[in-house]
């Protein structure tokens, strides 16, 4: 019978593991769920200005202008803490391959979508012209347009 203890205390370790990464996934999908609404309108956004500005900007300039996107879209609706967490969401499901083809949509209109004009009032502040409450206004003044 002690043969048998280390195997089985193996299968229990295995089992108690696969459960908390099941309940950590869980906690993470509602939380995406949580801020679907707000991630979804901010990836209108985000898409054209992640498209623009990829290869100019670093890692910490993305995920900048992801939670000033979030930020602008929010319009105060969920707190600080909140946006950063629905930004981490955001950019962990960014698909480049979406945001080329709404890209194409948006350049392909017959006049500017406003997602574009917000998406350059936050690139204004990521590259240093105008600071983040100017960007802020000017994003949310064109979202409630």
């Amino acid at each position: 019978m002690t043969a048998f203890e280390p195997i089985i205390a193996a299968i229990l370790g295995s089992g108690v593991t696969a459960g908390v990464a099941w309940i950590v996934k869980q906690i993470a999908d509602h939380k995406a769920l949580a801020y679907g609404p707000i991630v979804a309108r901010a990836y209108d956004i985000i898409d054209p200005l992640l498209e623009q500005h990829m290869q100019s900007w670093g890692g910490s300039d993305v995920e900048f202008a992801i939670e000033l996107a979030i930020e602008a879209v929010a319009d105060g609706k969920i707190s600080a803490n909140e946006i950063k967490v629905a930004a981490r969401e955001a950019s962990a499901r960014w698909l480049p391959a979406v945001a080329a083809e709404k890209v194409r949509k948006y350049v392909t209109a017959s006049e500017q979508p406003t997602e574009l004009k917000v998406a350059d009032a936050i690139a204004g502040h990521v590259n240093g012209i105008i600071s983040k409450e100017e960007a802020l206004a000017q994003a949310r003044n064109l979202i409630k347009k």
